[in-house]
């Protein structure tokens, strides 16, 4: 089976209103449009042209969820959990009580959140933990700009000596004084002087005294160049803070939260799922070539994997095996997907596709760049 597929953005307040329009020709409606879900999550399961959920096609729901992310403001600082926080975490809301749409609720399903993310256009993103040197040098920068609150700066210093592991609990915990700290970091800087200046004036001129800037300060800052992808495994706090990308994970909406948004903060839970050991080897990643115009990026779960494929008419692609029913989307051109049963769609910028596996081979060709996920 080949059949297209489409699905409204989601409007959250960080999507940027243009991206999605301008890179991949979505109509514009004027509000944010943050992401838009390819899979058959019950939150936003996406249909087919002829508005049949893709849900109801499968016997059981796809093994992933494929999202384009569309970021114009920080997300907020997060943490996804691994199967056994995300039941242990699912059964105890159960057991209090809460409904599955209540705003007090962390834990939406029983699932774990693996997420990568591959830049469509430049992205950055905030993820995993700097060595604690860097951190110290740019606690140590801000000394100039404190006066009344030196005491709470020269303890996450003091900490980064001591006890660095400590830093996110210890802000998280403390989090009065730090609030009263950021507050005098927000007036006084005012000509940020480093790049880790910088980005803490943007955070605080958008959220003010928000203890999530202070975490900021302690992740990995990275600007993904198109094709670059970054790992998110369970357990790394992360930010998306600006860019176009296309996401693949777990078909779950977990999420803990520690700062820099209007929804539930939950620092508890966030200290509970967070793993300093994972988060420390967070590194952009970039896709090994199989052959000319295809390329797979680094698995990061033993459920589904990312393809990249790129045709033109000196390059198709013939006979090519998928390993699991798959969702494609186009990003640039057009991008026709055929199959040995003789099915076939044509995809332009933004569109998609699911393709099932029961066909021996597939092909893929015209001129354009997209993307495949798959189940494993």
């Amino acid at each position: 089976m080949i059949v297209k597929i489409e699905n409204q953005a989601r409007d959250y307040a960080w999507g940027s209103t243009e991206l999605l329009s301008q890179e991949l020709g979505f109509e514009a409606t004027g509000r944010p449009m943050a992401e838009v879900w390819f899979g058959t999550h019950p939150g936003s399961p996406a249909k087919t042209i002829d508005g049949l959920s893709l849900a109801e096609l499968r016997e059981k729901p796809l093994g992933f969820l494929l999202k384009f992310l569309a970021a114009a403001l920080p997300l907020s600082i997060q943490v996804h959990p691994s199967k056994l926080k995300a039941v242990e975490g699912f059964a105890r809301e159960n057991a209090a009580g809460l409904a599955l749409d209540d705003p007090n609720r962390s834990y939406k399903d029983e699932n774990p959140k693996n997420e990568s993310l591959v830049a469509i256009t430049e992205f950055e993103i905030l993820a995993g933990i700097l060595p604690t040197p860097q951190v110290r040098a740019t606690l140590e920068s801000l000394t100039s700009l404190v006066s009344e609150n030196t005491e709470a700066l020269g303890r996450l210093i003091a900490i980064c000596e001591t006890n660095p592991d400590e830093l996110f609990r210890e802000v998280l915990e403390g989090a009065a004084e730090y609030v009263a700290l950021l507050a005098e970091l927000e007036q006084n800087l005012i000509n940020p002087a480093t790049p880790e200046q910088k980005l803490l004036f943007e955070i605080v001129q958008r959220f003010g005294a928000d203890t999530g800037a202070l975490l900021a300060l302690f992740m990995r800052h990275f600007v993904l160049q198109p094709g670059e992808g970054i790992v998110v495994p369970p357990g790394t706090p992360h930010s998306y803070l600006r860019g176009l990308g296309l996401e693949i994970q777990d078909n779950s909406d977990n999420v803990l939260r520690a700062g820099l948004t209007p929804k539930l903060i939950d620092g508890a839970e966030f200290l509970n799922v967070l793993d300093l050991e994972v988060a420390k080897s967070c590194e952009v990643v970039r896709p090994k070539t199989l052959a000319r115009g295809l390329a797979v990026y680094p698995a990061i779960s033993e459920d589904y994997c990312l393809h990249r494929v790129e045709v033109s008419s000196q390059n198709l692609l013939a006979d090519i095996a998928l390993p699991g029913d798959s969702i494609v989307v186009c990003i640039s051109g057009e991008l026709a997907v055929g199959n040995s049963l003789g099915e076939r769609a044509v995809l332009r910028r933004g569109e998609a596709a699911y393709v099932s596996a029961e066909a021996n081979f597939f092909s893929f060709t015209g001129s354009g760049v997209g993307f495949i996920g798959s189940e494993l």
